[in-house]
């Protein structure tokens, strides 16, 4: 029978229970629940053998569907905000008072292109948000996004101040996908502003005032803000696209707001005397509160599948919700592809006024005023990837006849971009065959074959972040043939990325390590990591490869035979 706490502990824990409620799923699980896997029986971790082809791509390619679906209309209003959610910062009354500069019009060509990229290139917040505000009425903007832009622009617990007007007045002239937007910022500006501000004890921490506390002003602030969170979310569980990614993301940091005010709320100085009690406290408290951090984890997965399906590649949103998962589940670490070592991006050039823009917007923004089919040229295609590629430009992409070599290999790029972030198994299959296919595969540049190396590598993981964080281990999907890695990294004489790829091959043997390995497989994890820094220029890169080499050596040794 487990530990249990002391009698007199139980005042004090009442609260947990009220913690834990979760009378409402304000969002669907990214993918079903699966049972566990079962377990196996520990393996060493022999290398893969190499084919007789190291960079000959097996087995099928698969690619996403082309789903440009619609959204329906927002039939909801936008209510007052729900008990519990801070005001807005004083400086938001600002933006609906900003006047319009008077100076940035769309003018007779008719685009939206050039004036954007005035307002764009501005560095002052003030003078940029008069730029846009110029461009409210231009007619080929659709009605409300600039709106939109101008919420995405300003601090984010403004959204709902500054995007209420429009909804309450004009929302019979907005597209379907700009009011999804629209809505969609302004609940999740409203998310940002819960949970800021829990009710602090002051010293000293005896167990009478701990316990007045926790019935008193705690936990009406809990019951308040529980029901704050679940309301917002019920009303994003019926946006799409990116507004239900933005609530979504939104909602998942604020339910872990929560679990962290609750975690360090004050704590009987008795319990902190005590290490066992003060660890069956925790404990206790962990396992309350595993709920409402779980429903955290579900809301980030659906944000992340929204904005995945968007193609959003650079973006604080996405930061924040991976950072979040990876502080939540140290054990399926959504950022561990982040520690990959990639070749650079060629230089952004931008000669006109779209690339520039296309380097500038929002992804979903650059969806609606960049046509998709200015993809297809390298500097547009260029500027895209410091933000990301929307949807209808990669169906663009990959429904022409043919692609300059150039265009492919960014292509490739964004691919694995989209891969790194978002594990879909996909990503990784296509910038493998494009990659593979930069030139016809003949001459083949040595960033585009680096790049299809990595992606090789990755192929065969999880289908997507939500399995990563639900299912088995990435060492039991078989990721981590590295034979394309260890073609470069050996190759005679060294090429430019030789150091980059014998890294790589390391940090992904060491990545899909699978349970029960033994020193060996360490060991040779080990010396990857020292060939790697033999081979790499870069001193910052050279020090992380030695450093990965001797946690390497040191497990190793650690491991009886």
């Amino acid at each position: 029978m487990p530990p249990q706490l002391p009698m007199r502990t139980l005042p004090i824990l009442s609260l947990l229970a009220l913690a834990a409620c979760t009378s409402a799923a304000p969002l669907p699980p990214a993918t079903p629940a699966a049972p566990p896997p079962a377990a196996t029986a520990p393996v060493a971790a022999p290398a893969p053998p190499a084919p007789t082809d190291p960079f000959a791509l097996e087995g099928g390619l698969r690619d996403e569907p082309n789903n440009l679906i619609t959204p329906g209309p927002v039939t909801a209003k936008l209510e007052k905000a729900p008990k519990g959610i801070a005001a807005p910062p004083a400086v938001c009354a600002e933006y609906l008072k900003r006047k319009p500069a008077g100076k940035n019009a769309c003018g007779s060509s008719g685009s939206a292109i050039p004036p954007l990229d005035t307002a764009l290139a501005e560095a002052d917040p003030v003078r940029r948000d008069a730029l846009l505000t110029d461009l409210e009425g231009c007619a080929a903007i659709p009605a409300g996004l600039v709106r939109a832009l101008r919420a995405e622009l300003a601090p984010r617990g403004c959204g709902d101040v500054i995007i209420e007007p429009v909804l309450a007045k004009a929302s019979d002239r907005l597209t379907p996908a700009v009011h999804h937007a629209l809505f969609g910022l302004a609940l999740g500006a409203r998310l940002t502003r819960a949970v800021v501000s829990a009710p602090k004890l002051a010293a000293p921490y005896d167990r009478a005032r701990v316990a007045a506390h926790l019935k008193g002003p705690l936990r009406e602030w809990i019951v308040e803000q529980v029901a704050a969170i679940e309301e917002i979310s019920r009303h994003g569980v019926n946006l799409a696209q990116y507004g239900k990614g933005v609530v979504a993301v939104e909602a998942g940091l604020a339910e872990m707001r929560f679990v962290e005010a609750v975690r360090s709320g004050p704590i009987p100085d008795e319990f902190l005397k005590d290490a066992e009690l003060k660890n069956l406290y925790f404990g206790a408290l962990d396992e309350a509160l595993e709920p409402r951090k779980a429903r955290g984890r579900d809301a980030a997965l659906v944000g992340l599948r929204e904005l995945a399906s968007l193609g959003v590649i650079h973006d604080d949103r996405v930061d924040h919700a991976r950072k979040l998962l990876s502080e939540l589940y140290g054990g399926r670490r959504v950022d561990a592809l982040d520690g990959l070592l990639l070749p650079a991006l060629p230089p952004a050039q931008p000669t006109t006024a779209e690339e520039r823009v296309a380097a500038r917007l929002p992804t979903f923004y650059a969806g609606i005023v960049i046509p998709p089919k200015s993809a297809l040229g390298a500097g547009t295609l260029r500027g895209l990837l410091d933000r990301g590629v929307p949807a209808a430009a990669r169906i663009e992409l990959r429904e022409a006849a043919s692609l300059p070599a150039e265009v492919r290999a960014l292509f490739a790029r964004a691919r694995l971009d989209l891969g790194r972030l978002y594990w879909r198994a996909f990503d990784f299959d296509r910038a493998a065959a494009l990659a593979s296919d930069v030139d016809g595969g003949k001459g083949r540049p040595a960033d585009a074959t680096m790049l299809l190396a990595v992606a090789a590598g990755l192929r065969g993981g999880p289908e997507d972040v939500a399995q990563l964080m639900r299912r088995a281990p990435m060492e039991a999907l078989g990721m981590g043939k590295v034979a394309a890695l260890d073609a470069i990294a050996g190759a005679t004489p060294p090429g430019p990325f030789a150091g980059m790829a014998a890294f790589d091959a390391a940090y992904l043997r060491e990545l899909a390590t699978p349970q029960g390995a033994d020193a060996a497989h360490f060991q040779d994890v080990a010396t990857r990591y020292r060939k790697a820094a033999s081979l790499l220029s870069d001193a910052k890169e050279r020090a992380k490869a030695e450093e990965r080499a001797k946690a390497a050596e040191a497990t190793a040794a650690a491991i009886k035979p």
